[in-house]
């Protein structure tokens, strides 16, 4: 081993002690950092924020977690490209909410269902039922499996359909009704947005008498250049006000923060193929 006789930087030392720490958890609290490297909070929180504005780390909205950056490694086809869409999203969903007051969620596609990866609800004006990173939305109920189907390209949807036609759950019947499934994804290309199902309640196959979070929801896709990134969702409490005026009210705003994180998302990309760090913003 190398063992140069000169000092080593005490203070660089720590930070890179808390990137360790903040890699190997895969994301972790202010005090379960804190406890992991027992540095003084005020400390770390310096490190932290550091960290974070050279992009080596980004702070997750939906619990403050301090989570690894994901910039460097953009070019492997693996969940860390669901980490880098949440990193680039979180700035824009923080705007959106900021502006139009309720909540939003961001989810992609795995496998036959949406998977929520980001969610700025803990942030909103108003009192809003939070759901975990990583619950599972049925595709064909939910707002963003809507917009999702509606939106993507044919072959891969064609691919999802086939798969949930063989489903026996109630959740996937309308897949196996093909007429009024196709007369629904036309309907949300044309309103440039989708809606939720009028019976779904975020349970894959109760009805809303069953399992009711007393929501609705519109969403949109966030494109990719050949692909659907995934789809953010505006929520809010059933009965306030309606799809059609929430739409009217918020649908440039929501359809614009979904262009900015496309956006982000290819500077990523073409910023990790020439292998050199730069903001994700």
């Amino acid at each position: 081993m190398w063992e140069p006789k000169v000092k080593t930087i005490a203070a660089l030392d720590k930070g890179l002690s808390v990137l360790d720490a903040v890699r190997e958890t895969g994301g972790a609290s202010l005090h379960e950092l804190h406890v992991r490297t027992g540095m003084p909070k005020a400390t770390l929180l310096r490190i932290l924020v550091t960290l974070e504005r050279r992009r080596f780390i980004w702070r997750r909205i939906a619990d403050g977690f301090f989570c690894p950056g994901t910039i460097q490694d953009t070019t492997k086809q693996t969940s860390t490209s669901i980490a880098l869409l949440a990193q680039c999203a979180g700035p824009p969903l923080a705007r959106l909410q900021a502006r139009i007051l309720w909540p939003s969620d961001l989810a992609v596609r795995r496998g036959n269902m949406l998977m929520l990866c980001e969610t700025n609800r803990a942030q909103s004006y108003f009192t809003i039922k939070r759901d975990e990173i990583g619950f599972q939305v049925n595709l064909l109920r939910s707002a963003g499996g809507r917009a999702y189907l509606a939106f993507c390209p044919d072959a891969e949807r064609e691919r999802i359909l086939a798969a949930l036609r063989r489903s026996g759950r109630q959740g996937d019947s309308l897949a196996r009704d093909p007429d009024a499934l196709n007369a629904l994804l036309a309907q949300v290309r044309k309103n440039g947005y989708a809606e939720r199902e009028p019976t779904f309640g975020t349970d894959y196959d109760k009805p809303r008498s069953e399992v009711d979070d007393r929501l609705d929801a519109i969403a949109v896709p966030i494109h990719g250049s050949k692909r659907i990134y995934g789809c953010i969702t505006i929520v809010w409490i059933r009965g306030v006000t309606t799809a059609a005026q929430i739409a009217a009210q918020h649908l440039d705003a929501l359809l614009g923060t979904a262009e900015e994180i496309s956006a982000s998302m290819l500077r990523a990309k073409r910023v990790a193929r020439k292998g050199r760090p730069e903001d994700v913003e």
